[in-house]
């Protein structure tokens, strides 16, 4: 039998079904009484002056249960327990049901920030104050079921939902000011995934990445959003697939192999839950596709499967995605801004696009 959550242990963690109906207000309260007093944040940020790179210090995080370590080779057919299959989590407070099992969204218990902070004196100068929320969304309550392997149907739901707390988190002020959502996902031990359970990562803050700034100042300096600016620049060889709305594509900077973008053409719509329900199923289609496909070529380079998703939103961005897989070690000469790349775009997107066409 698979492992999964089943519906009698998420009646136990169950607040709400629906974050929409949720004020954030409402949201900020369940945080808080969750008991994780535990794992608080240092809730310190400094910024190197150098770049603006956000740094935020968070001890508690060390201390993150992980279950996606390589077997010990005696033993490699262990099936280490799930802590979210068994139930062992934080209180829910969104979930949809699937065509099999649900996907559902709770708070992280090891959150990298959190209303309250480790400390509440003045930060010493320079440091600011962090704090914000830490959510996760499980794709699935199967443990096995995540992006690559779910139905179109299911894949649009689960993005829907992320949709939704995306709409919720940017709509309502919190502390007299709006804050930034970062939407990403970790796949692999190798890319910071602690947990094998498929989900995604979804935090509000005050803190703003820095790659929100470049997007912003890339439309100031360019006259258009990043988004566009990809959709007419990039070479039409590079293109993997084309979703009508949206467009999968690598980038022709591709830093590393299989580096892959997911742009939405209409530009004008900076957030998630902008897009209408042909937009959004072509999303899903692109994270379908691009996860698959990383999925199955790095094994075929001898690589342990890692990859991050990253959403860009908001100002200057329009909206996109970046698909990361860790193909290639960061070496020295990296570190100083000169990446060497160990394929060509146009050999990676000739590679994605057949792999695509052998799992169609």
């Amino acid at each position: 039998m698979s492992r999964q959550l089943e519906r009698s242990q998420l009646n136990k963690i169950l607040q709400a079904q629906d974050i929409e109906k949720l004020a954030l207000s409402q949201i900020v309260s369940l945080f808080e009484k969750e008991g994780t007093a535990d794992f608080v944040p240092d809730g310190l940020c400094h910024v190197d002056p150098r770049d603006g790179q956000r740094i935020i210090y968070n001890s508690a995080r060390a201390r993150r249960p992980h279950d996606n370590q390589p077997l010990e080779p005696q033993r490699p057919s262990t099936e280490r327990p799930c802590i979210i299959c068994q139930g062992q989590t934080t209180g829910v407070i969104d979930m949809a049901d699937l065509s099999e099992g649900f996907t559902f969204i709770n708070k992280n218990l090891f959150p990298i920030l959190s209303p309250s902070t480790a400390s509440d004196s003045p930060p010493p100068p320079p440091a600011t104050r962090a704090y914000g929320l830490h959510f996760l969304q499980w794709t699935s309550s199967l443990h096995d079921k995540d992006w690559h392997n779910m139905p179109a149907a299911d894949r649009v739901v689960v993005m829907e939902r992320l949709a939704a707390l995306e709409r919720k988190l940017v709509s309502e002020a919190w502390r007299g000011r709006r804050g930034f959502v970062s939407i990403v996902k970790n796949y692999g031990r190798l890319v910071g995934s602690s947990l094998s359970h498929g989900h995604q990562q979804i935090i509000f803050s005050n803190v703003r990445p820095r790659r929100f700034d470049d997007n912003l100042r890339f439309e100031k300096e360019r006259g258009e959003h990043f988004a566009a600016y990809m959709l007419r620049q990039n070479p039409v060889e590079l293109l993997v697939r084309d979703y009508g709305p949206a467009a999968l594509l690598v980038p022709y900077f591709m830093r590393r192999p299989l580096d892959m973008m997911l742009l939405i053409k209409d530009t004008g719509k900076q957030y998630l839950h902008e897009l209408d329900e042909a937009e959004i199923a072509a999303v899903a289609a692109g994270w379908h596709d691009a996860i698959r496909a990383i999925l199955l070529l790095m094994p075929q380079m001898g690589r342990e499967r890692a990859y991050n998703v990253v959403t860009h939103n908001g100002p200057g961005a329009g909206l996109y995605f970046e698909f990361l897989p860790y193909t290639q070690e960061t070496g020295g000469i990296e570190h100083l801004g000169l990446f060497v790349c160990q394929e060509s775009p146009q050999n990676a997107a000739e590679r994605i696009r057949a792999v695509l066409a052998c799992l169609d």
